[in-house]
Parts: structure tokens; C-alpha cells; sequence
């Protein structure tokens, strides 16, 4: 039962660490490429679902 729970946490931890790593990624782009995707959220949206594919994709 405890190593069950410590898998689980892991998993959650390294979910965490991608999804956190990509905020991070988007927060330190170049102010004119930001601007960019601020006008286009349509390639934010995908870029959002490519990372939380990735995430269960990696998870399953």
C-alpha cells in the first residue's frame, strides 16, 4: 500500500514538474514572440493540449 502511494506521488511530481516547466518556458520568452502568441491564442490552445497530451501520454 505504501509503495502504491509513493508511485502515485511520484507520477503527480513529475506531472507537476512538466506542467511547471512549460509555464516556466512561456514566462521567459522574448516580449516580441509573446506578443505574438497573445494575438493568435489558437496556437496557445494547442500548445496547452500538446503539453497535457504529452502529460497523460507519458503517465499511461
Amino acid at each position: 500500500m505504501l509503495a502504491s502511494l509513493f508511485s502515485e506521488l511520484n507520477d503527480l511530481l513529475w506531472g507537476l514538474g512538466i506542467v511547471s516547466f512549460s509555464i516556466v518556458g512561456l514566462l521567459i520568452l522574448p516580449k516580441k514572440f509573446s506578443d505574438k502568441l497573445g494575438q493568435h491564442p489558437l496556437i496557445l490552445v494547442i500548445m496547452f493540449f500538446t503539453i497535457l497530451y504529452l502529460v497523460i501520454k507519458i503517465f499511461n
